[in-house]
Order: structure tokens, then sequence, then C-alpha cells
């Protein structure tokens, strides 16, 4: 399959899902691109041009792809576009995974806005931390993502925020019942497990064993396949968030359509 015809396919796809969404009209004009337009080309980012910058990759649709986005607007226009639909981008992530799922997988890795040794002298991202790789022994500054996988693989809910892993999980857990969870020791905490398991039948189990070596498999092709471990030339927290949640759209996407990454 070559990238006309991956685009077209990740278009019709994302499109389905947009259409069965009950928009509310933006006021204004009608912009050049529609919506399915904008989530397909903030999808198609890291899979074509992962560890690439924006403005790199917006000359490069530009020169290749014209045909198939013959409205394309200004650069400035499509960073306030990615910005803008980042909530859509998530619903269109969950549509793609199976929610219903009994059993599900949880993990979390650092992803870092910059070297850790500059963080505190960073201008932009005053909401982000120093927050500390285990498995590596190493440090950055940035936010920690939490991912749940379903039994098929695909990622059904993330957060990214500064939060320790376990207040992140807390907070997922909020909106589902009669689950089973996998966890590592990271999320260990006797009166959450208690009150989880008491007041929405959700029985987390605490292991490192072969149960989660699925979603560190998930984690790593997001770092060195679709480019989660180096995101560089953003300024903005919301632009940040918009990228992240891209890579983790255009994951399930490869795990529904069968797609190399």
């Amino acid at each position: 399959m070559n990238d006309t015809d991956m685009i077209t396919l990740i278009y019709a796809t994302i499109d389905d899902i947009v259409k069965s969404i009950d928009l509310d009209p933006k006021p204004g004009p009608k912009g050049k691109l529609s919506e399915s337009e904008i989530l397909t080309l903030m999808v198609i980012f890291p899979l074509l041009k992962p560890f690439c910058k924006l403005n790199r990759f917006y000359h490069w649709i530009n020169w290749n792809f014209k045909h198939l986005f013959p409205n394309m607007p200004d650069y400035t226009r499509i960073l306030r576009l990615f910005e803008n639909n980042k909530e859509l981008l998530i619903y269109v992530m969950t549509k793609l995974s199976d929610t219903n799922s009994f059993g599900l997988i949880v993990d979390g890795t650092p992803v870092g806005v910059m070297e850790a040794i500059r963080g505190k002298f960073a201008k932009a991202f005053r909401d982000a931390r120093k927050v500390k790789c285990a498995s590596k022994n190493e440090w950055h500054y940035g936010f920690l993502l939490v991912l749940i996988i379903d039994q098929q693989g695909s990622i059904t809910t993330a957060s990214l925020d500064v939060k320790a892993e376990v207040k992140q999980l807390e907070n997922i857990l909020e909106d589902l019942k009669d689950r089973w969870v996998l966890a590592d020791l990271g999320y260990r905490g006797k009166d959450m497990h208690k009150r989880m398991r008491d007041d929405k039948q959700i029985a987390i189990k605490l292991t490192g064993g072969k149960e989660r070596q699925w979603i560190e498999n998930v984690i790593g092709i997001l770092k060195d396949k679709l480019g989660l471990s180096r995101i560089r030339g953003v300024r903005k927290t919301p632009a940040f968030i918009a990228r992240v949640f891209s890579m983790l759209c255009a994951y399930n996407l490869c795990m529904r359509l069968d797609l190399a990454i």
C-alpha cells in the first residue's frame, strides 16, 4: 500500500466516525478543511514523518499530497486547528478501541518536552515538571503518560498529566466499573484498591510478569516508531497534548486497519 492509498483509507475510517457524531455547528464562515481532513492530517503526521517538526511535515504534505488536501490553509492556521481538535481526536481514538473490554492493562511512561537540566530555565511548559523513567533510571522534564489497553491491544483511555501515575489511574477508573485491571507495583495503594473493588467492582492485580508484556510493546512502538520519545519544535502545552494523542490515535488506526508501522 502506497502513501496515497493509506491516507485515503485513514480518511475514510475517520470520516465514518465523525459522521456518527452530532457536532454543534461552529460560528463564523466554514473552514477550508473539514474535521475529518484535520484529524487525518493529525494522524498521518506520526505515521509518515514521526520524528520531524510540524513545519517540515506541513511543507512535505503541500509538496507531495496537494491533490488530497487542495484547500490547505497556512501554517499558523494548521497549528491552531490541531490544538482545537484534540478533543475530537481523543473521541476517535476511543471509538477505535473496545471500551467494553472486561480485561484491561495499565502502564505509564514519562514523555519529555526537553532535557531535564534545561527544565528549570524553560520559559515554556511551566506546567511540566521533572519526571523519572524507573526502568532506565533517567530523569526527564515533561509529563507522565498513563495508558490503558483492551484485550485486543488497542488504547482505550489515556491520561497526560504531572500527577503521579496512581492518581491518574484513579481518575480514569472513576468512569468505569466491573473491570479486571493488570498493573505494576507503581500503582499499589491499599485504600484505592479497596474502594475500587467495593464501589465499582474493579479488581486491580499487581504483577510484573508476562501478562503485562503487551502494553510494554505498545509503549515501545509509540516511542521508537511513532515519535513519542522525541517531540520537539512544540512550544505550548495544548499543541504538545495534541501531538501525543495524535500518536495514540495513529496506533489504534494501525491496529484497526492492519497497517505496517
